[in-house]
């Protein structure tokens, strides 16, 4: 009998064991897709691709192409330079260098960290970048350190940057061309000539400064920008120039590539074997030239003529910012790629093109409201759940929304450079309420019905109690000034840090105190989620955490989950979704995230410390006569078996790979299990 009982417990474990393998790992869903090629360059050797799913890379001049992303905290990639033994890419969160082919990313410098970073140029070992929000930058040591030049500077969008070696020429979004003759220390407005004042790309070539604009097509100036004349050839939205062996090269978006043989006087058409026309970006090797599509494709045709050919039809996933919901659609904005929604649980995704930027910044909803603020463009406001959208912009003086969280029936936004406003028409209008903001950079945003929470990118967390009227700053406790995320639950208020884990106030942030155990130290949080009493945490190494007693303990539960870092994270009909940095959507089922949190509560057994990397100490309420201590992974496979002969047995996990492991303990007819992460 005993032997009976003993064997239908464990096959009840195994039971168990099998309905974890079934939900325990994340799935990659299928989209949404990325795409959008936006700078290509060329270092002697690798050919490098900068995409909305990171950088692309070839070392055999584009016959086979790999994403080389490892070390990029953002995949949301720009634009490309080189310095030295180093290639730079941009991104909306930093500028990254490699000097290995791109094979490894690092970090070039600190002071960049956070911004968005559009396009990057180098004149006499003098690095640039223009930046939305914050202006112009320069770095004069490889990258190392920062500073912003931005005498003279004062738009809002620096766009595009270039050089003829003197020069440095900055086109913006809505104010034209600046110039600096003497290497950044100052700038001054160069438009005239100019009938549009919205610049997508320049180059220097020839003694002859060509830009071209949003919608009036291409100007040329023989006088260093002084004066703008319109291009005697018609070549409608060009995205970008280059030019290889005095040959001037112009992509267009919707008419394919332009080359010019006299410095640009006359202009011909090469599109011959170009199947895709929507060109965002041209480049060169020694020999060759290529071109990035909409679709995330690159073509390539050599510099001597013929026909162009399909160089890389690598698919690839979107950088997902922003995951929610509305109704039975699933939604997810992404950086770089545009906007999405699932009406089957995100088996497939359907493009929202009537939000027409690729940059989503933060979604709200409220069914059958959803409300998407971008980075250049606003509000977007849908009255269907998402299926389609229109401006809703009435009063707002930033462009540039990242947060959103709604108060007694009114909708409060926080901008990047503005602070907060507000809507008490369901955004048909807004109105700023920033009396009392020590920082106008908001990155996070909360209610908890009464009271509205501000984090900000530079002076901690801000209250309101009065819906907007006045600011208070509520930071005692708080070790951190950058609050990247905001979540309300049953009077406990969770606050996200960038690189301090994780604060929790239960008065309404009066006071605070640090609530990560089971985080690593100085975990980098980068968005949290509350469900029920759950509350989820997504982090900047690409891990998601869970809590069951209110931010007192945390469970990894990252189990298969692939494309760090973690930007959103969205509970939809029975399952976690999660939105990464590389690699689009995923899913996890809550079942599983509760049943290892069953297996927690209902066991007599504890695990010390959890997680953990080498050594873990197993320490038992009571102890059996013969039993035997069994380590399993995820999928039910034996991988330790141990006697236990005290309350306390030592096991070593140093050879096990990271991820979520099963411990049972069983003598007879008792078996008890549990669980533990191995980071």
């Amino acid at each position: 009998m005993k032997k009976d009982k003993l064997k239908k417990a464990v096959i009840t474990l195994f039971c168990f064991v099998t309905t974890i393998t079934v939900f325990g790992q994340w799935q990659q869903l299928n989209g949404p897709a990325g795409g959008y090629i936006r700078s290509i360059i060329f270092d002697g050797q690798t050919l490098y691709a900068a995409s909305g799913g990171g950088v692309l890379a070839s070392d055999n001049q584009g016959s086979s192409w790999s994403f080389r992303n490892e070390g990029l905290k953002s995949c949301d990639t720009k634009s490309f330079t080189k310095l030295g033994d180093y290639v730079f890419v941009s991104t909306d969160k930093n500028v990254f260098r490699s000097n290995d082919s791109g094979i490894t990313w690092e970090p070039a410098g600190t002071e960049l960290d956070g911004k968005y970073i559009k396009n990057l140029t180098e004149c006499n070992n003098v690095l640039f970048a223009a930046t939305y929000l914050r202006g112009i930058y320069r770095s004069s040591d490889t990258g190392n350190t920062w500073t912003a030049a931005n005498n003279g500077f004062p738009a809002k969008y620096a766009y595009y940057l270039a050089t003829d070696g003197s020069n440095i020429f900055a086109g913006t979004y809505q104010d034209g061309l600046y110039r600096s003759t003497d290497m950044g220390n100052s700038w001054v407005s160069i438009n005239n000539g100019l009938t549009e004042l919205n610049i997508m790309a320049i180059i220097c070539f020839e003694s002859k400064v060509f830009v071209s604009t949003l919608s009036s097509g291409v100007f040329v100036s023989s006088d260093n920008g002084d004066t703008w004349s319109p291009l005697g050839t018609n070549i409608p939205s060009v995205k970008g120039f280059a030019y290889l062996n005095g040959v001037l090269y112009a992509a267009s978006f919707g008419s394919g590539v332009y080359q010019s043989l006299n410095s640009g006087q006359t202009w011909s058409t090469i599109n011959s074997g170009l199947s895709e026309t929507n060109i965002w970006t041209i480049g060169t090797s020694d020999l060759d030239l290529y071109v990035g599509v909409t679709s995330g494709h690159i073509y390539k045709r050599s510099s001597t003529g013929g026909n162009w050919s399909i160089s890389s039809t690598t698919g690839f996933n979107a950088c997902v910012g922003t995951v929610c919901s509305s109704g039975s659609n699933l939604l997810a904005g992404t950086h770089g790629s545009g906007f999405f929604a699932s009406t089957n649980s995100g088996t497939s995704w359907t493009k929202i093109t009537s939000i027409w930027t690729v940059e989503t910044r933060a979604i709200i909803s409220s069914s059958p409201y959803v409300f998407a603020g971008t980075d250049m463009l606003g509000i977007f406001k849908s009255t269907n759940n998402g299926g389609s959208f229109s401006m809703s912009n009435t009063g707002l003086t930033s462009a540039w929304i990242q947060a959103f969280t709604i108060c007694e029936g009114k909708l409060f936004a926080g901008s990047g450079e503005e602070g907060v406003f507000v809507s008490s028409d369901v955004g048909s209008s807004w109105s700023p309420v920033n009396s009392g903001l020590g920082s106008l950079n908001i990155l996070s945003m909360a209610s908890d019905g009464v009271n509205v929470y501000a984090g900000t990118l530079d002076s901690g967390i801000y209250i309101t109690s009065n819906l907007g009227v006045n600011w208070l700053p509520i930071n005692n406790g708080l070790n951190s000034n950058t609050i990247t995320a905001i979540e309300f639950v049953n009077g406990y208020l969770f606050a996200g840090t960038k690189e301090d884990g994780i604060y929790m106030s239960y008065n309404e942030g009066a006071n605070w105190s640090q609530m990560s155990t089971g985080l690593p130290l100085q975990e980098n949080i980068r968005c949290l989620h509350v469900y029920d009493t759950l509350v989820f945490a997504g982090t900047g190494d690409g891990a998601v955490f869970a809590s069951f007693n209110y931010g007192n303990t945390w469970v990894n539960n990252s189990g298969g989950l692939n494309g760090s870092p973690v930007l959103s994270l969205r509970v939809f009909e029975d399952y976690l979704y999660a939105g990464m940095n590389a690699g689009g959507v995923w899913k996890l089922p809550l079942s599983m995230i509760t049943r290892i949190d069953e297996i927690k509560a209902n066991t007599n057994i504890q695990i010390f410390p959890n997680p953990s990397s080498d050594m873990i100490t197993i320490v038992t309420t009571q102890v059996y006569d013969n039993s035997i201590m069994y380590l399993y992974s995820i999928t039910g496979q034996e991988l330790i078996k141990q006697d236990v002969e005290g309350h306390r047995t030592q096991i070593d996990i140093s050879t096990l790979t990271p991820g979520i492991y099963l411990i049972k303990y069983g003598s007879k007819d008792r078996v008890s299990t549990t669980s533990f992460v191995k980071e």
